[in-house]
């Protein structure tokens, strides 16, 4: 029996046989301003309203769902989530999500691409050596029966120069291990576009599954968000209509994405 962890959306709950295969690696892939962000706050606040209910056999619930982040602060997700969502709702997520920053940003920081292009070699290196022994400490000592939100994984992945590409992929292959080994499960929303495409390819290759946001191309098209792959379900590709209201990310299933 795969243990899954319920995302309290009763449509996606039900096509992917209970939840998220714990112990998984899931990519969210979608442009800025595609609801992949307002997803993980939706599930978020799901979670918290689930503690205490009957939940099926293959079923449980994360203890802890933390926010890793390199540049994006806590401070600017509650910003966004309180400009976007209720009260009740913006409680619900304070009192579940929990941030955790690997990176002190430098002074004048503008965006991480552009700092890697001007930063010194070895204050890069520097960086990236502490950002990933702090994560690797922090997996030991917190990540058991929890979802980890790598917000975005963009940003850990610009820290590998082209040489060093290969270094990553095992990075997350390391990663994959440890998902199963402790029993955590890690959400990553990429930005496509952003790496080499190649590089992006064998990114997504490495995640147990993929869930892609995008509009329909046809004016006043759709927000859609697509689930196209899921280790251990038995799925085709499923898709949603999704909305963002006050309570939260809304998901309708569709019977196709044309």
């Amino acid at each position: 029996m795969i243990l899954r962890i319920p995302t309290g959306f009763e449509a996606l709950d039900r096509v992917c046989q209970g939840g998220f295969p714990l112990g998984s690696i899931i990519v969210l892939l979608g442009p800025p301003g595609s609801r992949k962000e307002d997803f993980l706050h939706t599930l978020s606040v799901k979670l918290a309203k689930l503690n205490g209910s009957r939940l099926r056999e293959n079923q449980l619930l994360p203890e802890r769902i933390w926010y890793l982040t390199l540049t994006t602060s806590k401070e600017s997700v509650l910003r966004d989530v309180e400009g976007k969502f209720s009260e009740d709702f913006c409680r619900a997520f304070s009192s579940k999500a929990l941030f955790r920053s690997f990176w002190e940003l430098p002074e004048s920081f503008v965006d991480l691409a552009g700092w890697l292009k001007q930063a010194d070699g070895k204050v890069v290196r520097d960086a990236k050596s502490k950002i990933f022994t702090d994560l690797s400490k922090f997996l030991e000592r917190e990540a058991s029966n929890s979802i980890l939100i790598f917000f975005p994984l963009n940003d850990f992945a610009l820290f590998f120069s082209e040489s060093e590409k290969v270094e990553f992929l095992a990075f997350l292959e390391e990663l994959s291990e440890s998902c199963r080994r402790w029993g955590f499960t890690i959400m990553a929303p990429l930005v496509p576009g952003t790496l080499d495409p190649s590089f992006e390819a064998n990114i997504l290759s490495k995640a147990d599954g993929i869930i892609s946001f995008r509009r329909q191309p046809s004016p006043g098209g759709k927000e859609l968000m697509v689930c196209e792959k899921l280790f251990g379900t038995l799925l085709g590709e499923v898709c949603f209509e999704v909305h963002t209201e006050r309570k939260g990310l809304e998901l309708k299933p569709l019977k196709s994405v044309s």
